[in-house]
């Protein structure tokens, strides 16, 4: 029986790359991105690429939470289950901006975002469990600013700022929706695919993109092991961890970890996609 996964970022280059791998291992995908042009076009490249013609697409603006409810809502009235969703979707930007509810963008899209198409999908996790949910990240040491979340009073987009603690929030909401769904056939992990050729690097410096240029490896690489962690029986128990490019455990740090900051960021993440 086919395996029925959602892919995130679906026109980016590890999005993408991982939707491809998983077609040729006879999974059903489901693309999620906010550009219908570029779905279709990477649709209609992926049945060319396997002949797997299990492949459909929903647009999903991940940092307005309107979309990601009516994205959830078409899924749910094609779908009864699914068996696992891969977050690669993220972006990064320089300047500041907001969506239309006033978040900040990055803190919108790379955490928001995910938490809430997260959570919306979990009944469908549940329903076609095993099931497995895989957000990709990096170790992130940048702590959350809970106190200016949105970056309104002061404004850093770098690793060490606003891009990078929403790399943590990924952290911390993955180990927080681990221990939530402990036992219910669903498990959540993070994955780290380490230096990677993609998009996201676009509007940092040259010499950023540079150093990016010269270091990084071709998605297809990464995404194989996402394929294999999302789908593979060597990864049927591991819920709450963190995983790299090769497959191995490995641990972020302390303050990932407390689950204080876990709960903390839970709460508010609650608090703004539910009162919206």
């Amino acid at each position: 029986m086919k395996k029925t996964i959602v892919v995130t970022g679906a026109t980016g280059s590890l999005g993408k790359a991982t939707a491809l791998e998983l077609a040729k291992n006879n999974c059903r995908i489901i693309l999620l991105a906010r550009n219908a042009d570029k779905l279709l076009k990477i649709k209609n490249e992926i049945i060319s690429a396997t002949k797997n013609n299990d492949v459909e697409y929903f647009v999903a603006d991940l940092s307005e939470p309107s979309s990601i409810r009516k994205a959830v809502a078409e899924i749910k009235s094609k779908h009864s289950s699914l068996n696992g969703l891969i977050n690669t979707a993220a972006i990064f930007i320089k300047q500041r901006k907001q969506n239309s509810l006033g978040h900040e963008y990055m803190f919108a899209t790379n955490h928001l975002g995910t938490f809430l198409l997260t959570n919306e999908l979990l009944d469908l996790l549940k329903a076609g469990k095993p099931s497995r949910v895989l957000t990709v990240s990096a170790p992130s040491t940048t702590k959350v600013n809970f106190d200016d979340i949105h970056g309104k009073q002061k404004w850093n987009p770098g690793f060490m700022g606003t891009f990078g603690a929403t790399k943590m929030m990924n952290l911390l909401f993955t180990y927080a929706l681990a221990r939530r769904i402990e036992g219910s056939g669903v498990t959540a992990s993070v994955y780290h695919p380490g230096l990677m050729k993609s998009e996201l690097t676009r509007e940092m410096s040259a010499f950023a993109n540079f150093i990016f240029g010269m270091m990084s490896s071709p998605p297809e690489k990464a995404a194989k092991m996402l394929c294999t962690m999302t789908i593979g029986g060597n990864y049927n128990n591991s819920n709450g961890i963190f995983l790299k490019f090769n497959g191995k455990q490995i641990k972020s740090n302390a303050y990932s970890y407390d689950r204080d900051n876990q709960e903390k960021l839970w709460k508010m993440s609650e608090e703004i996609t539910y009162s919206d």
